[in-house]
């Protein structure tokens, strides 16, 4: 087998290109929605169809490619990704935009599932967590790079140049990911049956509630952040391009310490300690994000918090199901993908009926909610492994 880490740095840059795909959007939104003669609420639905489709068809198609190789599987999830980013150039009207989305949402859910299986089957036991939060940090990378880059592409060139790029760099990646990535052979097949089996642990429900609830929480934040940047600090779109950018780089920084310390402190740790720093930064921010220095220290900190915890909650969800991993990787992105949908709608709720402010003080009460459940499915994992442990004595 190749170094596992070239393959995984592979599988990251997909996973960048993929993240870009997904985040776009709400870069371009004026001029798409002024070139399909549509108004903004409306072309924000392409938001909403690309998680509905990443978040239903995902587990739904995962089940259903259980037993192909990984590497066709992830080959296949690319190209799909490739005609998806087709239809978006050549689309003439806003129904066949929406339809490209639903193709890129499925794709990209298929191939983030995965690219994080594979880097944890391929990794030594010792390192599975850091090779999780190198992938991820590939997805926090298309924060940083690929949305202020596509967006000033789409400013000089018009967005669909920004889907053809897209097309083009998913065929050089694909290249070196059919070259590099073994050929892994598929998991057993997972009737409907045995996948609610699953969900009928506990452990297993808490663990997908702790990502419901993080991603609710930092959702309702990160909606309405830049309209919140502008009331309470006074910050003009340049000084809050300069703050997304900072987030980013944290972003990039948080995913890799949270795979490093899942290895090094343990999941556990990682996990909880990530979490409450997320909590607490959520619940200064109103106070804090006043002033420019204020927000970018209080916002690099929210970031660090988040993006350490989503390689973390990987690996943990890993460990509780090791014979589904794709399966139970699947459902996360689901409810991760469900959760920036509520967080959304919540934040707006809370936006017209409390303030601009509130949203820091409710996010941050969700995902304490989310360190709750995090701490009843860390607790439940390992008295189960305790009492197998006994068994077999």
């Amino acid at each position: 087998m190749k170094s596992y880490n070239l393959i995984i740095y592979f599988l990251a840059l997909g996973a960048t290109v993929v993240g870009t795909a997904e985040s776009i959007i709400t870069g371009i939104l004026d001029m798409l929605a002024s070139d399909i003669n549509v108004s903004i609420g409306l072309a924000g639905q392409l938001v909403t169809v690309y998680s509905i489709a990443y978040a239903v068809g995902t587990p739904i198609l995962i089940a259903i490619t259980s037993k192909i190789d990984r590497k066709v599987l992830l080959l296949a999830a690319l190209c799909t990704f490739v005609i998806g980013n087709i239809i978006a150039v050549l689309s003439p009207n806003y129904a066949l935009l929406m339809a490209s989305r639903a193709v890129l949402g499925v794709s990209a859910g298929i191939f983030a599932v995965v690219a994080l299986g594979v880097a944890a089957q391929i990794a030594p036991p010792e390192r599975r967590g850091s090779a999780i939060g190198t992938v991820l940090m590939g997805t926090s990378l298309s924060l940083v790079i690929g949305l202020p880059l596509g967006t000033l592409i789409g400013e000089y060139m018009g967005w669909r140049w920004i889907f053809a790029i897209l097309g083009v760099i998913t065929i050089i990646t694909t290249v070196p990911i059919a070259k590099a990535v073994p050929k892994l052979s598929g998991q057993e097949a997972i009737s409907l049956s045995k996948q609610l089996a699953v969900l009928k642990e506990f452990k297993v429900i808490s663990g997908l509630l702790t990502s419901l609830f993080f991603i609710t929480g930092y959702s309702v934040v990160s909606t309405y952040l830049a309209p919140l940047l502008r009331e309470n600090a006074g910050l003009n779109s340049n000084t809050i391009s300069l703050v997304l950018l900072g987030m980013g780089l944290m972003a990039v920084v948080g995913a890799r310490i949270g795979g490093y310390g899942a290895d090094k402190w343990g999941i556990a740790r990682t996990l909880i300690a990530s979490l409450l720093l997320h909590v607490i930064a959520l619940f200064f921010l109103p106070v804090a994000a006043v002033t420019f220095a204020g927000a970018l220290f209080i916002l690099a900190l929210w970031m660090l918090g988040a993006w350490t915890t989503a390689p973390a909650q990987q690996f943990n969800l890993v460990t509780m199901a090791p014979q589904s991993t794709d399966i139970i990787l699947s459902l996360n992105s689901s409810a991760f993908h469900l959760g920036v949908a509520l967080g959304a709608v919540l934040g707006g709720v809370v936006v017209e009926q409390l303030s601009l402010s509130s949203v820091g003080w409710v996010g941050g009460l969700i995902v304490l909610l989310a360190t709750v459940f995090a701490v009843i499915s860390i607790a439940l994992k390992n008295k189960q492994n305790v009492a197998e442990q006994l068994k077999s004595v």
